[in-house]
């Protein structure tokens, strides 16, 4: 199921912006960027990246971008408001069950976003 229109970055401009001033957050299966834009009041905005590198394969592509998907719906109300993010699976997640990225993703949140504040302020621009 696809996020709603309002929790999607859309433009090659919001891409390239959080890219290249958000915040980078490593895990086990994923990179997160994140960035809090000065200009920006509204719920947040997700975008999902899975590159030829992850799998020449384009069903496998699209499968890990639906996992990622249906966690990050899941996820959303955890997710503080006015945020751009963007996940770059890595390609650990191929063979990584739902519930393990699940709780990896859900474990980020918490460490980084405490009571819907941004804990860094090198997040913002």
């Amino acid at each position: 199921m696809m996020l709603k229109k309002q929790h999607r970055l859309s433009t090659d401009y919001e891409f390239n912006i959080t890219r290249k001033y958000g915040k980078n957050l490593v895990s086990k299966f994923f990179y997160l960027y994140v960035l809090k834009p000065k200009n920006y009041e509204g719920p947040p905005k997700i975008g999902i990246i899975v590159s030829n590198k992850f799998d020449k394969s384009a069903a496998k592509r699209n499968r890990i971008k639906r996992v990622y998907r249906e966690i990050i719906r899941n996820n959303l109300d955890k997710i503080p408001s006015n945020l751009w993010i963007i996940v770059y699976p890595k390609t650990i997640s191929r063979e990584a069950e739902y519930e393990e990225i699940n709780t990896e993703f859900t474990d980020i949140l918490q460490k980084e976003f405490i009571s819907g504040q941004v804990r860094n302020k090198d997040m913002q621009v």
